[in-house]
């Protein structure tokens, strides 16, 4: 960040920090510490807000571990991870919780003892033995084959085993753990071994006629956009570990260098002055065998609207350096042409690329300038323009049949290049405004770990299972779920419970801290191992949004048990659901976003009934169509969660296991895309919300997203609507939960509203009361920057728990909070949420064991 910028924000800190030091006293910490809901109200609420504004190094959370809590500080870099804080372990977490908020107060504000066990380290890391692993697929009917990926780490022999999932939550308030060993399947004793990710976007050239190797002499360009420096990284590069060949890249510094080889030694020419990041530079350089040189040329290449700064302030000047090799260039004899980085697994370039080309023999230093200031024409080059779909895996040579380049860990394609003028935004119609693909050195679509297991999937009911595998001495294990849903074209049960994969994507090895300063272990691991890959909550190591999202690699969100935001979340919370109807007897299948995506509305018209999750956030254009397309045709659907269809994906059509997500300029986002970066590489459709593309949940499922909030979650309160389906359901209910905030109208939440497309003769059963002003009314909403947008003071920050009935004799339930599911077992599920849900399952169902 510039210097300025820092400077500004830090004297801000000082006086925001001077105002609130006065609002210190013992009586408001002990209420901070004693009540709940007090970090929710005024001052107390103040304090909260800017201890959580602070940088990372400044912050202080606790650590949770094995039923043992510490002290530590977040991770200020990428890279880095936990350190401790304190000396001490707590076995209590309410103890570890106050010596946290006393230790931040002091630290922030000066106020209260000084801590007398404070330390900087060591590391928090993860160094025990340790399982990871992953499947080849989703979800698989019986009779099909499933693979299984797994790398064992420390790890000399593990078994494995068949679990059924159906409640993974030990809260005693609830049901408790509920996993079934299925007996005498897919049992065995293995030899573990590690495997290894190598995170990286880059394009590969074959070319095994050495057409590239450089020998002879030759010259490389391209036009590049660097946007992190501070390592060394290549642009162009046919290089192999025995240090021949040539590459063309950054150096440590981002300096632009040209390096080449000779199997002994490297030769380096590079520019004085680094390059600037986030501008557009034309690069070449050139080598001569005959006389030893090699060349160098740099050239400044921005206009109003392809760069991050105005053409006013770049002088536009080549920059020439030249300088006689003193070792013998020898070729990379074997190895593939690269872009975007050096070998396949070091020297990752962050920034985009544009026309890469090569001469099969030098250029003079004329020559050279003339290629880094216009579009140069290499007999030899790759055309990045994405044509009528950016999809495509291959990138055509232009001069040579057989030296294409392919897509490795999918680098961004759709994204702006130097032509860009903010004229046209989408590439199909401005193709050479999108000549451009993005790099990422921390890119990972696909493990591509060997094959450890293959099983067929065995004649068990429908459900959520997982591969258990289990270090034999006990040290470790891992749970790996996946779907069993019924044999293809069949339903063997009345209703589907339609899991949200595609959110489970989208928040898929998510490292944020949350809302809460507590951290468990598993993302303490996470921070650990970034060749897991991204949520699509993150950010690149350039600070770009993580627009690509795959299945195929280990997912440890999805692992029963892990916490995030310290409550259950995405498929644990949907195993309450799978839980309650196990409980109450229901006969019902489970499938899933994927499942739903590649089949449409045929799948759904099988059932009597569809229940989604709790969070099905993320939904492909197909997944909405066959949606509406179901209910429309008389189908009955129950909407069980918040914020549901809000974000549109799309599915790679090459890698389906790969899904594409591109946050536009409205939706509580935690990144945006690019100017005129908003439309899909996988299918060339418009990103951002469902909204804006004037498909609004509302006019489907009767509400849409309308807050969120980290605070006490709310309850319900009939309204003035009645309709049998309330019938022996109390006046209020849903006062218990599993969810921390105590509640189940809560964590995000929706509402219904005529003017945004809900239906106008939907019924609203009840509405949400409790929540306060940490609940904030949806961004997509909020006009103008005036306060009082709170729940208290709003009146659209609110759940809704709607019903209506469509013209095809269908009907349509939506609960309009995340929390929801996680009240149905409360008071051994006999409550209010679990009766009215059971009053509209019966009116769709005839009857039930």
């Amino acid at each position: 960040m510039d210097s300025s910028v820092v400077a500004i924000r830090a004297r801000f800190a000082e006086r925001r920090a001077e105002q609130l030091r006065p609002l210190l006293s013992d009586d408001l910490v002990d209420t901070w510490l004693r009540d709940p809901g007090a970090t929710h109200r005024e001052p107390i609420s103040w304090l909260a807000r800017f201890l959580d504004a602070r940088p990372a190094v400044e912050r202080v959370c606790v650590h949770e571990s094995g039923g043992t809590w510490r002290l530590a500080r977040p991770p200020a870099h990428r890279g880095e991870t936990y350190r401790l804080a304190d000396s001490r372990v707590f076995t209590d977490a309410d103890e570890a919780r106050e010596a946290c908020l006393r230790r931040q107060l002091f630290d922030v504000f000066g106020w209260g003892e000084p801590p007398a066990h404070a330390v900087d380290g060591p590391e928090l890391r993860h160094e025990d033995p340790v399982l990871l692993g992953y499947a080849d697929r989703v979800s698989a009917s019986p009779g099909e084959t499933i693979t299984f990926m797994v790398s064992a780490e420390g790890v000399a022999e593990y078994t494995t085993g068949l679990l059924r999932l159906r409640h993974v939550n030990d809260d005693p308030n609830g049901p408790g753990v509920r996993v079934e060993t299925v007996p005498d399947l897919w049992t065995g004793t293995h030899r573990g071994h590690a495997q290894r990710t190598v995170p990286g976007a880059h394009v590969a050239v074959r070319d095994p006629h050495g057409a590239t190797t450089g020998e002879g002499g030759f010259a490389i360009a391209a036009y590049i956009h660097p946007t992190v420096t501070g390592r060394e990284q290549a642009v162009i590069a046919r290089w192999n570990d025995g240090d021949r060949g040539y590459a063309l890249g950054l150096d440590e510094t981002g300096r632009l260098e040209f390096r080449l080889g000779d199997g002994t030694a490297s030769t380096v020419v590079h520019t004085e002055e680094p390059l600037v990041p986030h501008r557009w530079h034309g690069v070449a350089a050139s080598y001569d065998p005959a006389t030893g040189r090699a060349t160098l040329v740099t050239r400044p290449l921005v206009t109003s609207a392809n760069s991050r700064v105005s053409p006013i302030v770049v002088g536009d000047a080549p920059i020439v350096v030249e300088r006689r090799v003193d070792a013998a260039f020898t070729p990379a004899d074997h190895g593939d042409l690269l872009f975007g980085s050096r070998t396949p697994e070091s020297g990752h370039y962050n920034g985009k690329i544009e026309r890469p080309g090569l001469w099969p023999h030098p250029l003079s230093r004329a020559a050279l300038i003339a290629v880094v200031s216009d579009d140069h024409d290499a007999p030899l080059r790759w055309d990045f323009e994405p044509g009528a779909t950016a999809a495509g895996l291959v990138v055509p040579c232009v001069g040579r049949p057989g030296l294409d380049g392919r897509l490795v860990n999918l680098p961004v394609r759709g994204v702006t290049g130097r032509h860009f003028t903010g004229r046209v935004e989408h590439y199909a119609v401005d193709p050479r405004g999108y000549a451009a693909i993005h790099f990422h050195d921390d890119a990972v679509t696909d493990a591509d770990w060997t094959p450890s297991h293959e099983f067929t999937v065995p004649d068990v009911p429908a459900g959520v299972y997982a591969l258990q595998v289990t270090a034999t001495d006990g040290s470790c294990d891992r749970a790996v779920p996946f779907v069993v849903r019924p044999p293809a074209g069949t339903a063997t049960g009345d209703l589907a419970l339609l899991l949200p994969t595609a959110t489970y994507l989208a928040y898929s090895n998510e490292r944020g801290l949350g809302y809460v300063p507590v951290v468990p272990d598993g993302t303490v691991f996470l921070e650990q191992r970034y060749d897991l890959g991204h949520s699509a909550y993150a950010r690149h190591t350039d600070g770009s949004g993580v627009c690509y999202t795959s299945w195929r690699r280990p997912i440890l969100t999805l692992a029963p048990g892990f916490r995030v935001h310290l409550s259950p979340f995405m498929l644990e919370a949907d195993l309450y659901i799978l839980d309650w109807l196990t409980e109450l007897g229901y006969s019902f299948d489970v499938i899933t976003d994927h499942d739903l995506h590649a089949e449409g509305v045929d799948l759904l018209r099988r059932y009597k009934g569809v229940l989604t999750g709790s969070h099905p956030e993320y939904a492909s254009e197909q997944m909405i169509d066959a949606l509406e397309s179901y209910v429309d045709g008389g189908g009955n659907l129950a909407y069980l969660g918040g914020n549901g269809y809000y974000w549109v994906v799309s599915f790679h059509p090459e890698l389906p296991h790969v899904m594409e997500l591109r946050r536009g300029e409205l939706g509580t986002r935690s990144w945006q895309a690019k100017p005129g970066e908003y439309h899909h590489a996988t299918t060339g459709e418009r990103g951002g919300l469902w909204a804006g593309r004037n498909r609004a949940p509302q006019k489907v499922f009767g509400v849409g997203f309308s807050a969120q909030g980290g605070g006490p979650s709310g309850y319900y309160r009939i309204g003035p609507d009645h309709d049998p389906v309330l019938d022996d359901v109390p006046e209020v209910f849903g006062n218990q939960s599993l969810d921390h905030g105590g509640g189940a109208a809560g964590n995000e939440i929706d509402r219904y509203d005529p003017a945004l497309g809900s239906p106008p003769d939907a019924l609203v059963l009840a509405t949400s009361e409790g929540l306060g002003d940490d609940y904030q009314f949806a961004v997509e909403e909020v006009t103008g920057t005036n306060p009082g947008k709170g729940a208290t003071e709003h009146p659209d920050v609110r759940s809704d728990i709607v019903y209506f009935r469509t013209r095809g004799g269908g009907s349509v339930y939506a609960t309009g909070s995340i929390s929801f599911s996680s009240g149905l077992s409360a008071n051994g599920y006999d409550n209010g949420l679990s009766r009215l849900t059971r009053n509209v399952l019966d009116s769709w169902v005839a009857d039930r064991d």
